[in-house]
């Protein structure tokens, strides 16, 4: 009953997951390392602009519950999880290609559909606790009253398109930088259903003994 074959669909991912890189691949140009330095960098740069656009962006998908469409364009869960994808990716694009963007996939029969993915982009540590994990995590997916209803309205804009974008915006301004940990910026699925995606990622960590 529990969430099955568990994997990055990126190797890369878990790779870097795992702790199989090399950290002077993922070290930029210019180093920003001081905490005050850091934190004025996050105040600075994270945008109520930028959130208020995602929440705009997750609001055209109709409903992002976990049973909704996977291969439809522009509504349900399948095409809410591809921009996200693209969102992370944008980021890595946009700072040096130093965020691992992939899905971590995971099997269990929730609201009529097997396989599901949660969205995920990892920031390689470069210290000596690079294979150490911190997780930036809000669950991704929405429900009206039924628990797969996948008809109804369902924008989900505090329960947690809200967290979602605050971690899209963590991401983008987070990959500017670089920390000793490895960091794990997630988006999970099927959480209204039971917490199944933060189960998957918890189970993958124990499985592979990765410290977080």
């Amino acid at each position: 009953y529990s969430q099955a074959n568990i994997k990055f669909t990126n190797q890369l991912a878990e790779d870097i997951i795992l702790g199989n890189y090399e950290v002077t691949e993922y070290i930029p140009d210019s180093l920003i390392v001081q905490p005050e330095q850091i934190i004025n960098h996050l105040v600075d740069n994270v945008s109520a602009t930028n959130l208020k656009d995602y929440l705009i962006d997750m609001q055209q998908f109709h409903t992002r519950n976990t049973g909704s469409d996977t291969l439809i364009t522009g509504s349900g869960i399948g095409a809410a999880r591809d921009w996200a994808h693209k969102k992370f990716g944008s980021f890595n694009e946009e700072n040096g290609n130093r965020l691992i963007v992939s899905y971590l996939q995971f099997d269990r029969f929730i609201c009529g559909i097997n396989q599901h993915k949660n969205i995920v982009a990892i920031l390689p540590g470069v210290g000596e606790e690079k294979e150490e994990l911190v997780i930036v995590e809000a669950h991704f997916d929405s429900r009206c009253g039924v628990l797969c209803d996948t008809d109804c309205l369902a924008h989900g804009m505090e329960d947690n398109a809200s967290g979602s974008a605050l971690v899209l915006e963590m991401a983008r301004v987070m990959s500017q930088l670089t920390f000793d940990r490895t960091i794990l910026f997630m988006l999970t699925v099927a959480e209204e259903q039971g917490l199944f995606g933060a189960n998957a990622m918890a189970r993958y960590c124990r499985l592979n003994e990765v410290p977080v």
